[in-house]
């Protein structure tokens, strides 16, 4: 009788232990999305933007293309507040991502950010750059000549 109670307990133990493993199929591998962020060919008052996918698939992005960097209220090195302030000012982007910002005011910093999503919605890389405009002030002439003596009015 003994033998046959410690039979059904090993085939028992056997069976539930095998239940609860699930099939290699069925396990889920989490994907690892990176972005990357840059800001090129500051001259003459323009700058070029470009986002790209360094690793994963593209689900979707929000940007903050330029704001003055004294505007930005938080720390830049808190991950989760620069996320968070990234999904508040930022526009939907689709990646890889280019453009061309001109008549860029000189004189103040300025300050671009990115966050890319995952399949469920959630923020899953931000990057962050803060550059300087290079050109003329705004109402400088590239020429230093207030005009012709016929053109001016008297």
């Amino acid at each position: 009788m003994n033998r046959i109670l410690i039979s059904v307990a090993v085939i028992l133990m056997t069976l539930l232990s095998s239940c609860n493993k699930p099939d290699e199929g069925q396990q889920t591998q989490t994907e690892t999305i990176e972005v990357s962020l840059s800001v090129t060919d500051i001259q003459d008052n323009c700058a070029t933007i470009k986002a790209e996918l360094t690793q994963g698939n593209f689900y979707g992005a929000k940007l903050i293309e330029m704001m003055d960097f004294q505007d930005v209220t938080i720390d830049l090195e808190s991950e989760i507040q620069l996320t968070n302030y990234v999904i508040a000012n930022g526009v939907d982007v689709e990646l890889p991502y280019e453009n061309t910002l001109t008549d860029i005011r000189i004189g103040q910093k300025k300050f671009t950010a990115i966050i890319v999503y995952d399949s469920t919605g959630r923020a899953v890389d931000v990057q962050y750059t803060t550059w300087d405009p290079v050109g003329l002030p705004d109402g400088w002439s590239t020429e230093n000549n207030p005009g012709e003596l016929d053109e001016i009015v008297w």
